[in-house]
């Protein structure tokens, strides 16, 4: 096995991903390729596939064959990406760190050393706390056309606002979970999710900022984003436009019961919050655009 560009072997620092399928034999198998290429290699994949009806499980069974760092859990109950997720991440503790990766996407093959450096970078700087780094993806179609070089500009995701302040991230997700590395603490502080949290990403990272944590972004892309018919959720150019009233209403107020009350204690403050988080959107926009 080949020695991390960044973490030294040495440490024994073990990454735990989690790898949720569901009918991904299109395009599974390159992920799994793209994960054993890894530069760092002291992890374990943990697989689960939610009721698959096509040959995703087969494909992981022979790929757990192959390379002993890959176990496939017997369950094959459909309940959900969120659900399934969630289940990996409280069935297998004991890593020093933390990772999710979804069965259509590619891995550059430095992901995990670019986000182990920045851990321990920030480790070392908050020791004991929670921590999750994320990145930037490129977008990219079915056949590994590009769409965008950047994930958040495509979509207008603004991480320097978001994973700065908890209230913020209350209106609006900065962090996709395909690109996260996460610690011990944050796994601890997250494993209780409600069951009407948007997803598991955003969930691990508002729990870990409640808890007094840092979310911290990696301006650079490690992911290639697959966008096709069947992803669970996909990356679309960002209008103002593309929503209307009610559905902005009823997203507004699913927002507002989820951080009602260990966030904003009444209807007031999210919107006095929100209010605030718009005008310093546009301003630091327009800054940034000279």
């Amino acid at each position: 096995m080949a020695k991390g560009l960044y973490a030294a072997r040495e440490e024994h620092i073990m990454i735990h991903i989690l790898l949720s399928t569901y009918n991904g034999e299109r395009y599974l198998p390159k992920q799994l390729d793209s994960i054993i290429a890894q530069t760092y290699s002291d992890w374990r994949l943990f697989a689960r596939d939610d009721g698959s009806v096509d040959e995703t499980r087969a494909i992981l069974d022979s790929y757990a064959r192959k390379d002993a760092r890959i176990t496939v859990a017997a369950d094959k109950q459909n309940i959900g990406a969120k659900r399934s997720f969630m289940s990996l991440l409280e069935q297998n503790g004991g890593a020093d760190y933390y990772a999710f990766a979804d069965q259509d996407d590619i891995w550059d093959t430095d992901k995990l050393d670019i986000c182990l450096k920045k851990m321990q970078q920030v480790e070392r700087s908050h020791p004991n706390s929670p921590v999750v780094i994320h990145t930037d993806l490129r977008v990219v179609d079915g056949h590994l056309q590009e769409i965008a070089p950047s994930f958040w500009e495509y979509c207008n995701i603004r991480p320097d606002l978001l994973d700065d302040h908890i209230r913020y991230m209350a209106f609006c997700a900065s962090v996709t979970g395909c690109t996260m590395l996460f610690n011990k603490a944050a796994r601890i502080c997250s494993l209780s999710i409600k069951e009407n949290a948007l997803m598991h990403d955003w969930w691990i990272a508002r729990q870990t900022m409640l808890a007094g944590g840092y979310v911290v972004p990696i301006w650079q892309t490690t992911v290639a984003y697959r966008q096709h018919e069947n992803n669970v959720l996909g990356a679309t150019a960002y209008s103002v436009f593309k929503k209307s009233w009610h559905q902005r209403k009823a997203e507004n107020q699913r927002m507002y019961q989820l951080a009602f009350p260990d966030i904003f204690s009444n209807k007031m403050q999210f919107w006095w919050w929100k209010a605030i988080y718009v005008c310093h959107r546009i301003l630091t926009s327009r800054k940034s655009h000279g």
